[in-house]
């Protein structure tokens, strides 16, 4: 019979994966929805009026809009890992999150001087942010167990036994 500690032990990685995923999902949500519902704000004003989105060349309002609709949709990749942390939905979409985060964060270091050093500073650490979530999540990931995490129902919790 399992013990208490090798219980806390196996849940775990699968914490830190819900944890991971669901900051990264709160992040395209926040990325995503005004992208997609205002973009002309989005580019204008993001983040609180810094304008770094505007610092990066031209508005394209379709391009803009369909960014922010990756990013809802990735969004919910993550939210669902977040909520159901089975073992290959969670490396899927911790890589899918670290492939968008990886070249945005490279795009964003070779054009640092777009923006002052203190925006340049903070968006770049932001961006690094992601993709080192992203890759903890992944990582995190290989160690649930295949097939995922069991839910309470599934584990047969608080349901009565069948008698023989």
């Amino acid at each position: 019979m399992p013990t208490h500690e090798a219980d806390a032990h196996r849940k775990r990685p699968t914490l830190w994966v819900r944890i991971g995923s669901a900051v990264l999902a709160v992040q395209m949500l926040a990325l995503g929805v005004p992208a997609s519902v205002a973009p002309l704000w989005f580019f204008d004003w993001f983040p609180f009026g810094a304008g770094w989105v505007a610092a990066g060349g031209p508005y394209n309002g379709h391009l803009l809009s369909d960014l922010g609709y990756a990013y809802l949709a990735l969004a919910v990749v993550l939210g669902w890992a977040a909520v159901r942390p089975v073992r290959e939905l969670c490396l899927a979409a911790a890589a899918a999150a670290v492939v968008a985060n990886t070249p945005h964060l490279l795009f964003h270091l070779a054009h640092a001087e777009a923006l002052p050093i203190v925006d340049s500073v903070a968006e770049n650490a932001l961006l690094a942010f992601t993709v080192v979530v992203g890759l903890a999540v992944f990582f995190g990931a290989y160690r649930i167990p295949a097939g995922g995490v069991a839910s309470p129902a599934q584990q047969g919790v608080g349901l009565p036994r069948e008698r023989a």
